[in-house]
């Protein structure tokens, strides 16, 4: 027999406290300062829902996530772990080692595995703008509730910090207020309409203006030992009214089912995207990380698109454009890798309006190595940064004329056991009326300025037609 919400409520309510009432003496038996408490359980089958958007709404904090058949919503921030400067990894690597397991109050691999801390790194460790000034350069931090759904089950993780001003009494009262909130809301607030903004607004030429920088990174190119750069368009368009962010993950997951689509609020600005790539993906030690380089579009017809892949398949500068990718994440793994393993022969990632060449690498973390390690060393991959890096950031800093913030970035998340960071591309950045919109490609000898142009638009059309099929 099924129990009404109400009495599950109750249910979950009274666990929740039984849960404080025995971990909260146990800490205090060891005369610890401060603790992170999980409180995990499984949501009934009927909570199954493709509509996140009322939670949006209510909250000023929020992160949805969505990559093959794992999704999740996460709300709050009630610990933060952030740094800045060229140093960050190991210096958040020293924090987050630092930071002691939280006590749960089950040790079901599918609680261990959830989520704990969510991610979102810059792109440029040291840039600084007034529309990114809503997120922090590198941060991890710990959410107060995530709702997490997989193919065949659901999950419900409340976090709470235990320190001398925690209370029972008030953490019962606020974790059953916050679920009667969650679970009766009636999703009528859900808007499906389309959003209208007036075309790129930029007040100067931008053809021109990407001709030029990109015949300066050629010539780059040609005079030293630069093999590649990515460079990256950001156009600005305007609404009449406040975007309706909140409609836009379910449109870009329905647009873009091969994506990872991520969607990060904070206060006025969200941060919304369908990346393709998987920078890290990272399971009891074992490895997942690929490499998406070399493009062209989507054809019209069945023919015409097998036509374009072949073409891709057999392009020697997309080739190699791709290999430079491949190279650059296998060589960097060895060091903390090992078993490393991938195709020889890259596939075709067909996307809504185009495709890649895409090489998956498998690998196993080597004994003593870490995330952190690793992300220091394979991000930014050339994919989006170029080659060598540190001469191509060089570049990107000098051509560009805007601050990329978390667009090129990494979006994901951390738990003790496993990890998901991808690269955080085909996105855009909402702030009430105004959206930036970005793309890049890669500059490589031989790039024709107004190809690699017509290669932004169409990776713009990943946002563009999330907003309005029409424009």
């Amino acid at each position: 027999m099924k129990l009404s919400l109400d009495k599950l409520i109750r249910l979950w309510r009274t666990s929740y406290e039984i849960f404080l009432n025995k971990t909260c003496q146990e800490i205090k038996s060891t005369k610890k300062q401060s603790q992170l408490l999980s409180f995990c359980f499984a949501l009934p089958d009927t909570f199954f829902t493709d509509d996140f958007s009322p939670l949006f709404t209510d909250f000023p904090e929020v992160f949805y996530f969505s990559a093959n058949k794992e999704e999740f919503l996460a709300v709050g921030n009630i610990h933060s772990l952030s740094v800045e400067g060229s140093f960050r990894w190991k210096e958040l690597e020293k924090r987050y080692t630092d930071f002691p397991e939280p006590l749960m109050n089950s040790s079901e691999p599918i609680f261990i595995s959830s989520p704990l801390f969510l991610a979102a790194i810059k792109f440029d460790p040291e840039k600084k703008s007034v529309e990114w000034s809503n997120f922090k350069n590198c941060e991890f931090y710990i959410p107060k509730f995530l709702i997490k759904l997989e193919a065949d089950s659901a999950l419900f993780r409340f976090n709470v910090l235990f320190d001398d001003t925690f209370s029972i009494e008030n953490s019962v009262l606020e974790f059953s207020t916050l679920l009667s909130t969650i679970f009766q809301n009636d999703g009528n607030n859900k808007i499906d309409e389309k959003i209208n903004y007036k075309g790129n607004v930029n007040s100067f030429d931008e053809r021109e203006l990407w001709n030029l920088i990109v015949e300066k990174a050629l010539s780059e190119i040609r005079n030293s030992s630069l093999t590649k750069v990515v460079l990256a368009r950001r156009i600005l368009l305007r609404t009449q009214e406040l975007v309706h962010y909140e409609v836009l993950p379910g449109r870009l997951k329905k647009a873009n089912p091969s994506s990872n689509i991520f969607c990060l609020k904070q206060n006025d600005s969200v941060f919304i995207g369908a990346s393709p790539e998987i920078l890290i993906e990272l399971k009891n030690n074992n490895i997942i990380t690929e490499a998406i380089a070399g493009s062209c579009v989507r054809g019209s017809t069945t023919d015409e698109d097998f036509h374009l892949e072949n073409e891709l398949r057999n392009s020697e500068k997309e080739i190699n454009e791709h290999r430079s990718v491949v190279d650059f994440i296998t060589e960097n793994l060895t060091g903390s890798a090992s078993d490393i393993t991938y195709e020889k022969v890259p596939n075709v990632k067909k996307l809504a309006s185009i495709q890649h060449l895409s090489t998956e690498i498998t690998a196993k973390l080597k004994t003593g190595s870490s995330l952190f390690s690793l992300l220091d060393k394979i991000s930014p991959t050339p994919a989006v940064c170029g080659s060598p890096k540190e001469k191509a950031l060089e570049l990107i800093s000098e051509l560009e004329d805007f601050d990329r913030g978390l667009y090129a970035g990494l979006i994901g998340w951390v738990s003790p056991s496993s990890a998901k960071l991808v690269v955080a591309i085909r996105s855009a950045l909402i702030n009430k009326n105004t959206i930036f919109v970005y793309a890049g490609c890669g500059i490589v000898e031989g790039s024709n300025p107004e190809s690699e142009f017509a290669e932004t638009e169409t990776k713009l059309k990943t946002i563009l037609s999330t907003f309005n099929e029409k424009n």
